[in-house]
């Protein structure tokens, strides 16, 4: 019997597994696919260049992450170069310098800050038309506008930021105004949109040859430990073990057990006897992220020559936000996108043409229909992968974290968790993963003391 069977060969997996092996316990790591990393994932583009298709940045603050780059010697490289952001705004185009102090969004951030500032406006216009909804909704308006923006922006970046443009455009925000009162200065000021844009920017790096890198990196140091196209189907535990039957009959037993699956898919694999009822019901509230993460190869970047950074948002359309995934090795220019959302609710049952289609529209939306047509398209549509139903990371419903997400982590007997979704810093980020990975790892270890 070995000491701890791990579920998922992803970040906080393959972290675990390594501190385990550190302390001298025995592990293996059990991963479905036919690779590792998990949401940290590489496409080739056969010539030796490569597009990330989940996690890609590594932000402020990401020690621990920054730490293993640094012991495997992988080299972290800069975005590309900044120019001027654009902005698309009711039909029409602001260039505005993406260069700022202070501090930076990630690109998640922006996104998520972008279409919250959507949403309000919307509901702004929605008020000043339809006063009979209005009056309806009297109650609901009356709410403390923190409240819906807390509700409505996920991650704290974003939300730091609108406070900071909101008091900007209208002053201070105080803590009883209500969302009503929101409404009425933003039909009455200037557009927060514009203001985010001349306030907005990135400050990120990203590992030379992908992020995929180092889980690859992480990996090979532990050889035989990780068995890829090894799926688990059920859990069968008890007090002082359990054992792990496989999807080709094998069983694996373990002293104690560690899941890094997102918390709805940890749940829905079988376990005997059955899991506590509340563990469901918390996961049934952390629903995943719906992301298809979409890039346009050209022949070269032909935002630079324009004086663009290539990075862009809009109001409107199938891609909202673009990022410039460029390598300075490289003569080619590597046009990011995300289709979140409804968007991806919606193309994701339609073909990749189609998605393509929508891609270059967006892209010649933005930034002229003078643009060179594309190279190629390539694009991971994670909400369609099996072994992990969605990305970027999981959505909490309002309150769930602070009520009930530390729990998540917290062992069930001789069953462990681990993940983005389990951390309880950088929540959903690679970061989030690898410290994730190690808490489990020391759990894990005092078990087996």
């Amino acid at each position: 019997m070995i000491d701890c069977a791990i579920i998922g060969a992803g970040l906080a997996g393959l972290v675990a597994a390594r501190n385990l092996i550190q302390r001298g316990l025995t592990v293996v790591v059990l991963e479905a696919r036919d690779r590792v990393g998990g949401r940290v994932e590489n496409a080739n583009l056969g010539d030796g260049q490569y597009v990330e298709l989940g996690g890609q940045w590594v932000g402020p603050g990401f020690d621990s992450l920054a730490e293993l780059t640094e012991y495997y010697g992988l080299e972290m490289i800069d975005i590309p170069p900044t120019g001027n952001l654009v902005v698309r705004l009711r039909g029409q185009n602001l260039q505005v310098p993406s260069a700022i102090e202070g501090p930076q969004l990630t690109p998640f951030e922006v996104s998520d800050l972008g279409q919250g500032l959507l949403r309000l406006r919307r509901l702004a216009e929605r008020f000043r038309k339809d006063a009979a909804w209005a009056q309806s909704n009297h109650v609901w308006l009356e709410q403390d506008l923190m409240r819906w923006i807390s509700t409505n922006l996920r991650t704290r970046g974003a939300r730091q930021r609108f406070a900071e443009v909101y008091e900007a455009a209208y002053g201070s925000m105080s803590k009883d105004a209500s969302l009503g009162e929101g409404l009425r200065q933003v039909m009455a000021g200037p557009d927060l949109e514009t203001m985010l844009a001349s306030s907005g920017g990135l400050h990120q790096k990203r590992i030379a040859g992908g992020a995929h890198a180092l889980p690859e990196a992480i990996a090979d140091e532990l050889g035989d430990v990780v068995r890829l196209s090894t799926p688990v189907e059920k859990v069968s535990h008890r007090a002082d073990g359990a054992t792990l039957h496989l999807a080709g009959g094998e069983q694996v037993e373990a002293r104690q057990v560690l899941s890094t699956l997102p918390p709805r898919l940890a749940v829905s694999l079988q376990h005997e006897p059955p899991l506590a009822p509340w563990r469901s019901e918390v996961a049934s509230k952390v629903s995943p992220g719906n992301v298809i993460k979409a890039f346009l190869i050209y022949e070269s970047p032909f935002w630079h020559e324009r004086g663009l950074s290539g990075q862009s948002s809009a109001d409107t359309g199938a891609i909202r936000v673009t990022l410039d995934a460029s390598v300075a090795d490289s003569p080619r220019g590597l046009l990011m996108g995300f289709f979140e959302g409804a968007e991806a609710d919606s193309l994701s049952r339609r073909s990749s043409t189609l998605r393509e289609r929508a891609f270059t529209d967006a892209v010649k939306a933005t930034f002229g229909d003078d643009v060179p047509k594309p190279m190629a398209y390539v694009e991971r549509d994670w909400s369609a992968e099996p072994y992990t139903a969605g990305c970027h990371g999981a959505h909490f419903a309002p309150g769930a974290w602070s009520a009930d997400g530390p729990l998540l982590a917290e062992p069930d007997g001789v069953l462990h968790w681990a993940g983005a979704e389990y951390s309880s810093r950088f929540n959903g980020y690679m970061e989030g993963a690898v410290r994730s990975g190690l808490e489990a790892a020391a759990a894990v270890a005092r078990d087996c003391a």
